[in-house]
């Protein structure tokens, strides 16, 4: 960045001669705050733990309410378990051997004849 010289010069001269006047201190002013700040009531220490009591109710109602929807079996849980019980009988009765009257050698013989005629 450039820098000039002559401007750097001429703003500090410009700023000592414009300067300000300090204000002079009002008189006793130490002792009016001195006398506001002990005569301010202080707050007591179980008001200023007060804030925490809301947010502890929401986390024990919140605890509460989830601990009730573990505990308590829900709809699908039900279904769930009838799906369950659905698919095994449904498994055992695929992998169960089939009768032998059930099987045919001329089931598998006539299907290919059928579809051999199309």
């Amino acid at each position: 960045m450039t820098q000039f010289p002559n401007d750097d010069k001429r703003l500090v001269e410009f700023l000592r001669q414009n300067q300000g006047d300090v204000p002079t201190a009002a008189p006793g002013l130490e002792s009016k705050i001195m006398q506001a700040v002990a005569s301010s009531p202080r707050q007591s220490h179980k008001r200023r733990q007060m804030w925490i009591v809301p947010p502890a109710i929401a986390a024990c109602l919140l605890a509460a309410v989830t601990g009730y929807l573990m505990l308590v079996p829900t709809t699908a849980s039900v279904k769930t378990a009838e799906l369950e019980a659905f698919m095994e009988n449904n498994w055992d009765s695929v992998v169960e051997e089939t009768p032998e009257t059930s099987k045919s050698q001329d089931a598998e013989a006539s299907w290919w004849l059928a579809d051999n005629n199309n």
